[in-house]
């Protein structure tokens, strides 16, 4: 996962109980954190890039975690800005640890327009804390240990929504190309969906804790008109796109998409968690050769008057 602009005003929280019983140090801006050094490991600098877990709350909301789930990388540069965890960063290496605090109060001083680009207000504290993993000398060997981590972390997904149909006793389910779950209620008539093929449904998107975030299924969301694609051309999630392969006109299904193959760490919702599972119930409606033609605008009657390109 990217991490960008990731300096900003604390991009990310709670250290364990031990942090008390580390001093508070001030960078130059005047930052309080508390370093938890390792004895070894490859310096921080300029040019290489850097592999970490992250994470950031305000009061006892997390705002981001990379804990728990794929660690963050990105390219280090070189540069520091005042009462930031920028300050600090150049000093570390592999293997240490940071617990920083930034009070809102401090970034409004500076710059009172904030308050109009983010939710945060006065008294509140960003607390962030850091360890860096690894730390790596070119793009290509970052490049690979990423890969590696969202491999394994696709399959630890998979043993996870597998976990969960076994607990809740759902049966009889098929598995896509990658891993999503398929309960196929209904498998419909011809034709059947496939690649290219353009596909109007009704769904109910729901998270594993049983949270609806999207439906056109009811009134709640604001449309209730069939929403249609074309599978296999990257217009929807992949568990989704995958699920739909295995049905008919007319077909029902209910789909259990690890985080992966849905929204991963970016998800579209505050209802939806970063790497949250997700279900979906589908009804296909119908399915076409082809997306029907979208309908011409009318021309505007042309102004003689206007200039004329050139001939």
């Amino acid at each position: 996962m990217k991490l960008s602009n990731l300096f900003w005003a604390a991009s990310v929280c709670v250290i364990a109980a031990s942090c008390d019983s580390q001093n508070f140090k001030k960078t130059k801006g005047g930052m309080p954190y508390k370093l938890y050094a390792s004895k070894t490991g490859t310096q921080i600098a300029p040019g290489k890039f850097v592999k970490m877990h992250i994470e950031q709350k305000i009061k006892d909301s997390v705002l981001f975690t990379s804990y728990n789930s794929l660690p963050v990388y990105f390219p280090v540069q070189a540069g520091t800005q005042p009462y930031d965890i920028s300050e600090v960063f150049l000093t570390l290496k592999e293997g240490d640890s940071v617990y920083a605090e930034q009070m809102m109060d401090t970034f409004i001083k500076k710059n009172p327009m904030i308050l109009q680009q983010t939710k945060f207000k006065n008294g509140d504290k960003i607390t962030t804390k850091l360890k860096i993993i690894k730390v790596f000398n070119t793009a290509e060997e970052s490049r690979k240990d990423e890969e590696n981590e969202r491999l394994a972390y696709v399959k630890k997904e998979e043993v996870d929504v597998k976990n969960y149909l076994s607990k809740n006793n759902i049966n009889n389910t098929q598995r896509t190309n990658s891993g999503a779950y398929v309960q196929v209620l209904n498998a419909g008539n011809a034709p059947q969906a496939d690649s290219g093929k353009y596909v109007t449904v009704m769904y109910k998107g729901q998270t594993f804790a049983g949270k609806v975030f999207d439906s056109n299924m009811v009134p709640t969301f604001g449309h209730t008109e069939p929403m249609g694609f074309t599978i296999g051309v990257g217009q929807m999630i992949k568990g989704f796109d995958e699920g739909v392969r295995l049905l008919g006109k007319g077909g029902k299904a209910k789909m259990f998409i690890p985080s992966m193959l849905a929204y991963g760490p970016q998800p579209p919702s505050p209802d939806i968690k970063p790497f949250e599972n997700l279900i979906f119930d589908v009804e296909v409606v119908d399915i076409l050769d082809k997306a029907p033609a979208q309908p011409t605008m009318p021309q505007q009657p042309q102004n003689i008057d206007a200039p004329q390109p050139r001939q």
